[in-house]
């Protein structure tokens, strides 16, 4: 059954093995707080890297014993993170949490040739989960931080990563919308073309265990009204799960909007790395960075749905 409320990843991540989790730069109250959240719900353990002193500081200030945490000691930013990859290459964690360390620091780490934890020539993207008040279901789209102009190929590799991420939490046969500003197949514009190109191949059963559609806007994709006002068919029907965005910019107004005039609740991770990463922003709120942390644990279980899979 689909997942509608980001609170019932709680409720699914319990039911599986708790997973170890690795915090880079995890010394900061929020993330220390969603962690002892996560503890007390049973699904997770944690190796937090950062100042020894900071963390033990923050736990006494909130009556939580830092020996439920195994902490590394490492007051370095960029450090921390290339801690981080050598244990997650060791096999000593599961899932990767980002801390207070920057994103461009964190990726650094990431995609680094030696050390890092991208899985060798994958697309790396980010992708974000949001409960929206004024929407019956949660909406997943792709991708507000990484792929400033993705090509052909990218979005290709975005749209299987949102199948597998709707398929992870019950949308068995998730409908997808390549957005462009228009419905409209014009050559003159590259967006068009891309999502004519993609509604194509899973046509022809080349991208599997979906429904998608493009060129779409936006509101042709999450509006049935407005599909039968303009006339148009689509086999996502106004009804989208999953939105794949043109540009980084396109996507990260979205994002902004969505958290600030919506109010809307957001889990973020990143997909093309070995192991599940959540990537919440430093300014998130608790909850926001439970789910994020509870979804990751969720995709590291071993049951994940693939969208290359009958």
């Amino acid at each position: 059954m689909a997942i509608n409320k980001l609170e019932d990843l709680i409720e699914l991540v319990k039911t599986k093995s708790k997973k170890r989790v690795v915090v880079a730069y995890g010394q900061d109250e929020i993330t220390i707080l969603a962690t002892k959240k996560a503890i007390d719900l049973k699904f997770a353990e944690f190796t937090l890297i950062g100042d020894q002193e900071v963390i033990t500081k923050i736990c006494v200030d909130h009556d939580i014993d830092p020996n439920i945490y195994k902490i590394v000691h490492e007051p370095d930013e960029i450090k921390s993170g290339k801690k981080a990859m050598t244990l997650l290459n060791h096999g000593k964690g599961d899932v990767l949490m980002k801390g207070i360390i920057s994103t461009d620091k964190l990726l650094r780490c990431i995609i680094d040739k030696e050390n890092g934890i991208m899985i060798p020539k994958a697309t790396l993207s980010h992708i974000s989960i949001a409960e929206i008040p004024n929407y019956h279901k949660l909406l997943i789209f792709t991708d507000a931080a990484f792929i400033p102009r993705p090509n052909i190929e990218q979005k290709i590799a975005m749209t299987r990563y949102v199948i597998d991420t709707a398929r992870k939490i019950g949308v068995k046969r998730p409908k997808v919308a390549i957005i462009s500003f228009s419905e409209k197949t014009n050559p003159k514009i590259p967006t068009a073309v891309d999502g004519a190109f993609i509604s194509k191949m899973a046509d022809r059963n080349q991208i599997k265990n979906a429904d998608i559609d493009g060129p779409l806007s936006i509101d042709l994709a999450i509006d049935p009204k407005s599909l039968h006002y303009k006339g148009v068919k689509s086999c996502v029907e106004g009804d989208a799960d999953c939105l794949v965005f043109p540009f980084l910019e396109v996507a990260n107004v979205f994002y902004k909007s969505l958290t600030y005039f919506a109010q809307a609740s957001m889990v973020t991770y990143i997909v093309g790395t070995k192991v599940p990463t959540t990537l919440s922003s430093r300014t998130d709120t608790l909850q926001n960075k439970l789910y994020s942390l509870a979804f990751a644990c969720l995709m590291a279980d071993k049951d994940k749905l693939s969208s290359e899979e009958e």
